[in-house]
């Protein structure tokens, strides 16, 4: 069921016409001023694109751009380092000072 923009060549009001089948008539005349001189416009769009779907449209040399920048980092920008600092509860015998980030 497409949706069709005409605009109207009398009045210049622009209005949409929904045509339940390809078999439908399109409008004869304005719905504002009654003018029969009435013409199709081209229809705006909109496509929806999912996170996956815009990450795919990244230039490939991106990934390689960030990648070369992470190596550049010093050691503190690696999220992991947390990790290798902490113990289990079971195993600690004081809670000992928080880390900072």
């Amino acid at each position: 069921m497409p949706i069709f923009e005409y605009r109207c060549l009398a009045c210049s009001e622009q209005f949409d016409v929904l045509l339940r089948s390809a078999k439908a008539r399109p409008p004869s005349k304005c719905p504002h001023c009654g003018a029969r001189r009435i013409e199709r416009q081209l229809a705006r769009f909109s496509v929806v694109h999912s996170e996956l779907d815009t990450l795919r449209a990244l230039d490939p040399k991106y990934k390689q751009m960030v990648d070369d920048e992470m190596r550049k980092t010093a050691s503190y920008a690696d999220p992991m380092r947390h990790l290798e600092k902490m113990i289990p509860f079971d195993a600690a015998d004081a809670p000992g000072d928080p880390l900072e980030f």
